[in-house]
C-alpha cells in the first residue's frame, strides 16, 4: 500500500513540476512580449493554456499590446506631423526647460542662428546675444503667456529684429515638468523699411523746404517792396522764383517716377530689338552740345550683340541720366565713350558710359545710387540735380533683371555701367 502512495505522489509531483515549467516558460514569454511590445504567440497550445487557466490572460495581454501599439503609432504620427509643420513655418520656434536648456528647435531657428546646425541641448544664453530677449524670458517665467514684444538679437555684425512671444507648455523630457515655447517672427526687413521710410520722408521734406523757402522769400519781397524795388532786382527775383519752381517740378516728377517704378513693375514694356541703334541715336543727340575742337563722343558696340529684350524708352532714360551727369559734373571731359560688350559667362550685355573727367572719390562710389545722395551737395543743387536720377536708373535696370555699377579714380575719369540679360 505504501508503494502505491509513493507512486501517486511521484505522479502528482511530476505533473506539478511540468505545470510549473509551463508557467515559468509562459511567464518568460509574457515578459518578453511586454518588453518588445509585440503580440504573444506562446509555445503552448491553446488547449494546454486553457487547462492551466492562462488562455484568457494571453488574450487580454495581446489586446493590451495591440491597443498600446496603435496608440503609440498614432502619437508618433501626430508628433511627426507637428514636427513637420513646425519645421515648415518661417518663424523660429524653440522649446526650452526651466534651466533654459533648448529641448527643441525647428529648422528655421537652426538656420537663422546656427547656419542649419542643431542647437538642441544648448543654453539659450549661449545661442542668443540679446538683453531684450533675457528680459522677456524673465517675464515669461512668471506668467503663462506673454504678449508679442519686439526684441533685437546681435548676430555677428548685424542686428536682427523679432516679434517674440512665450507660452508655458507641457515638458518634452521630464514627466510633470513645464517647458516654455518661444516663437520669434523675423521683422528685420520691416524695421529696415521703416528706417528707409523715415529717412525718405526726412530727405523729401528737406529737398522741398529749400526751394519753397526761396520762392516764399522772394515772393514776399516782391509784394512788400513793390513800390520801391527797381526793375532789375524784380527781374532777378522773378528768375529765382521761376528757377526754384522748376526745381520743385523736376523733384516731384522724379518722385512720381520712382513711385510708379516701385509700385507698378508693368511700367517696363520690354520688346525684342537691336541695341546699337539706340546707343548711336543717344550719342548723336549730345554731339551738338560739345566743343568739337576739344571734345569727342565715340560709340563702340560688340559685333556679337544681336537683338535683346528691353524697354527702349526706359533704357534711353538710363543713358540720358548717365550722360547728363557727365555734362553736369565733368564738363571739362575730352572724350566720352559709349560702349556695349557681351559678357558671355554672365549671359548679359554690359553697357558703359566712360569719361575722362575729374572722377568720383572712392568713399562716395558705393552710395551714388542711393536716393538723394550727392557727392558734392552744394554743387549738385546749383546744377539743378534732385539726387534721384541714379536711383531711378537703378530701379529701371533692376526691373529689366540687370545690375548697375560705378568705377572711378579721382583725376582719371569715371565708368558708369549697367547690364541687361541676353534672354
Amino acid at each position: 500500500m505504501a508503494w502505491f502512495i509513493v507512486i501517486i505522489l511521484c505522479v502528482i509531483s511530476i505533473a506539478l513540476f511540468r505545470h510549473i515549467l509551463r508557467l515559468r516558460r509562459l511567464l518568460r514569454e509574457l515578459d518578453g512580449a511586454v518588453r518588445s511590445q509585440r503580440r504573444l504567440l506562446p509555445e503552448e497550445s491553446a488547449k494546454t493554456l486553457q487547462k492551466i487557466g492562462a488562455l484568457g490572460l494571453v488574450d487580454s495581454l495581446n489586446a493590451l499590446i495591440d491597443s498600446h501599439n496603435t496608440a503609440s503609432a498614432q502619437k508618433s504620427g501626430y508628433s511627426n506631423q507637428v514636427e513637420a509643420m513646425l519645421g515648415a513655418v518661417q518663424e523660429a520656434v524653440i522649446v526650452f526647460n526651466e534651466d533654459r536648456l533648448i529641448e527643441y528647435a525647428n529648422r528655421s531657428a537652426e538656420k537663422l542662428f546656427r547656419a542649419g546646425q542643431s542647437i538642441q541641448g544648448q543654453r539659450l544664453e549661449g545661442v542668443f546675444r540679446s538683453l531684450t530677449l533675457l528680459e522677456l524670458l524673465d517675464v515669461a517665467a512668471k506668467v503663462e503667456r506673454t504678449e508679442p514684444t519686439q526684441i533685437h538679437i546681435e548676430q555677428g555684425s548685424d542686428t536682427l529684429w523679432f516679434e517674440a512671444s512665450c507660452a508655458k507648455v507641457k515638458g518634452l523630457e521630464l514627466k510633470g515638468a513645464k517647458s516654455t515655447l518661444l516663437v520669434l517672427h523675423d521683422i528685420t526687413k520691416l524695421k529696415a523699411l521703416e528706417v528707409m521710410r523715415r529717412e525718405f520722408v526726412a530727405n523729401v521734406s528737406h529737398e522741398l523746404r529749400t526751394p519753397l523757402t526761396i520762392i516764399k522769400g522772394f515772393a514776399e519781397t516782391l509784394i512788400d517792396d513793390e513800390a520801391t524795388i527797381d526793375p532789375k532786382a524784380r527781374h532777378r527775383f522773378m528768375n529765382k522764383i521761376l528757377n526754384n519752381a522748376e526745381r520743385l517740378h523736376v523733384l516731384v516728377e522724379d518722385l512720381l517716377t520712382i513711385s510708379r517704378l516701385e509700385s507698378r513693375p508693368d511700367q517696363i514694356e520690354p520688346i525684342q530689338q537691336p541695341f546699337e541703334p539706340l546707343l548711336t541715336e543717344v550719342a548723336e543727340n549730345y554731339r551738338a552740345r560739345i566743343d568739337t575742337d576739344k571734345q569727342k563722343i565715340t560709340v563702340s558696340v560688340d559685333s556679337a550683340i544681336a537683338a535683346l529684350s528691353f524697354d527702349r524708352y526706359r533704357i534711353n532714360q538710363v543713358l540720358d541720366n548717365f550722360i547728363e551727369n557727365v555734362f553736369r559734373y565733368a564738363p571739362e571731359f575730352t572724350e566720352l565713350r559709349l560702349e556695349a560688350v557681351i559678357e558671355a559667362t554672365a549671359g548679359s550685355l554690359r553697357c558703359s558710359i566712360i569719361d575722362d573727367g575729374p572722377g568720383i572719390p572712392e568713399k562716395d562710389l558705393s552710395h551714388i545710387f542711393e536716393r538723394f545722395y550727392r557727392v558734392d551737395k552744394g554743387r549738385s543743387r546749383e546744377k539743378g540735380g534732385t539726387g534721384l536720377g541714379l536711383s531711378i536708373v537703378k530701379h529701371i535696370v533692376q526691373l529689366h533683371g540687370g545690375t548697375v555699377a560705378a568705377e572711378s579714380q579721382v583725376g582719371q575719369g569715371t565708368r558708369m555701367s549697367f547690364t541687361l540679360p541676353l534672354q
